[in-house]
């Protein structure tokens, strides 16, 4: 099965020694994506999970995009928050992207991120 590696300067770069996703088959899988800006790759709206959440989301389509797929064939997420008081202003803000048939879903609470940063996001998506 062909595996090849996504990178895409419309999405931040990554914050570590990663990949942004690959691209397995027909399947795409990508790294946790947070809400830095792809220009500036600073941190978008410190403290703010509705607007991180969007961020985080746009950021994933143009990773998706790279890879021959988008938000619509997500299957499966993965989501990091930094505080599950928070929920409700999450799920809010990421039904916005996700109107209709939700991908799976697990939400977990890790704790506290680095410097503001409220929330992180990975995708597993079949390609268009």
């Amino acid at each position: 099965m062909k595996t090849e590696k996504i990178t895409t300067k419309k999405a931040p770069e990554p914050g570590g020694w990663y990949s942004q996703a690959f691209r397995v088959g027909d399947l795409v899988y990508t790294a946790g994506v947070t809400a830095h800006d792809p220009v500036t790759q600073q941190l978008a709206a410190p403290g703010d999970m509705a607007q991180q959440t969007r961020q985080v989301l746009r950021n994933l389509e143009q990773i998706l995009l790279e890879a021959g797929s988008d938000l619509e064939h997500v299957f499966k997420t993965l989501v990091f928050v930094a505080d599950i008081d928070q929920f409700d202003v999450f799920n809010e803000a990421y039904k916005e992207f996700f109107p209709e048939n939700p991908p799976a879903r697990s939400t977990m609470e890790i704790g506290k991120f680095k410097n503001g940063m409220m929330i992180e996001i990975e995708a597993i998506a079949t390609v268009r």
